[in-house]
């Protein structure tokens, strides 16, 4: 397990001397980027909980599949399958290796491009980012994990309001993982100003539903049965009736962070300075309905986290902002750094997602 210490270790030491003493260096940048990508991945099968589920739909995509006789397109997204077809057909004995370093390089260097170009301190967004996200997309769900980073990238379209070029690379997102269509909501809110009064009710919203834990099931299910049940729904619904879902805990350390950053960046910034900053207002937005709708759908917990999970990849530019906007000065970074410290405790130690590193075993 050393080595995600190391990681975590030299990314904190380039955040902090970031924001004490600001450097350019793409060299940097590009040896963190090619590290990152390389402990992903050549990862063995062993270290993160789904790999032997890919590898599994790797050897059994077929390279042909006319009927889907192995019901594949139910599960997997035409942009996966795509991709698994095409690196079988020119690695014929590693292209499990192949598929994976595929998906770790090109999700990686999307993302690092975007941190470099929007973040105010791209290491302390690139340690934040370790600390989570590259846990839980890079090692371990890598459809949504490359979903996320295409969305990512589209923001710069977004910002520059052509919502045309936008749209086209959601819909392209949505190829690798259908809930990325979920990022066209995003084309309806505003990015040129921010009302308090509006998003506070939403925060007080989440707050009053993770308590009540509305028991939204029945009536998504009721909804779906019109035309037809679906499969996921049933077993969804199978699922919560004989109690074996994991029940959300909404005010968790992580969402509860969420929620104390929202707060304190929606009413510690003047007003007048939260509005010339688009990509604050942006982030922050998208912070918020990721908390609301965790909580709107605590009682579907697969549903509820995949949904907010969408939105909550902003949070890494919101905690970021701390470092400028907290009361303590050079402490500021600090403090991120100690919620980051937290997120990599509750992954790697206490949620045990991740196994100790070994390498693949190259055939």
């Amino acid at each position: 397990m050393i080595i995600y210490y190391i990681y975590f270790i030299c990314l904190t030491v380039l955040a902090i001397e970031y924001e004490l003493n600001p450097f350019h260096s793409r060299a940097v940048l590009i040896f963190v980027g090619i590290s990152l990508i390389s402990l992903a991945g050549f990862r063995g099968m062993d270290v993160s909980r789904d790999y032997l589920g890919y590898q599994y739909a790797f050897d059994h995509i077929r390279d042909f599949l006319p009927d889907d006789t192995g019901g594949y397109f139910s599960v997997y997204e035409p942009g996966f399958i795509g991709v698994v077809i095409f690196f079988k057909i020119f690695f014929i004995q590693n292209y499990g290796l192949a598929i994976m370093l595929f998906f770790a390089s090109l999700s990686i260097a999307i993302k690092f491009f975007v941190f470099d170009r929007f973040a105010i301190n791209p290491y302390l967004v690139i340690l934040l980012y370790f600390s989570h996200y590259f846990i839980l997309h890079e090692m371990t769900q890598i459809r949504i994990g490359f979903a996320i980073s295409i969305f990512l990238l589209s923001l710069i379209f977004y910002f520059k309001n052509n919502y045309k070029a936008y749209t086209a690379m959601i819909l392209l997102a949505t190829l690798f993982h259908y809930s990325a269509l979920l990022y066209l909501i995003l084309l309806f809110i505003r990015k040129e100003s921010f009302n308090r009064v509006i998003y506070s009710g939403l925060l007080f919203v989440s707050i009053f539903l993770g308590f009540a834990k509305m028991p939204l099931f029945n009536l998504v299910g009721d909804v779906f049965s019109i035309g037809g049940s679906s499969g996921k729904l049933n077993t969804y619904g199978a699922i919560i009736e004989y109690g074996l879902a994991d029940d959300i805990k909404v005010f968790n350390v992580v969402n509860l962070t969420k929620i104390l950053c929202s707060i304190y960046l929606m009413f510690a910034i003047p007003k007048y300075e939260l509005i010339t900053d688009k990509k604050l207002i942006f982030f922050l937005k998208c912070n918020i309905i990721s908390i609301f709708t965790l909580s709107l759908f605590s009682s579907l917990p697969s549903i509820a986290f995949r949904i907010s999970d969408v939105f909550s990849v902003a949070t890494v530019f919101n905690y970021a902002y701390l470092a400028k906007y907290l009361p303590f000065n050079k402490f500021n970074v600090w403090f991120v750094v100690l919620i980051a410290g937290m997120m990599f405790y509750l992954n790697v130690i206490y949620g045990d997602l991740l196994q100790p590193y070994e390498l693949l075993q190259i055939k």
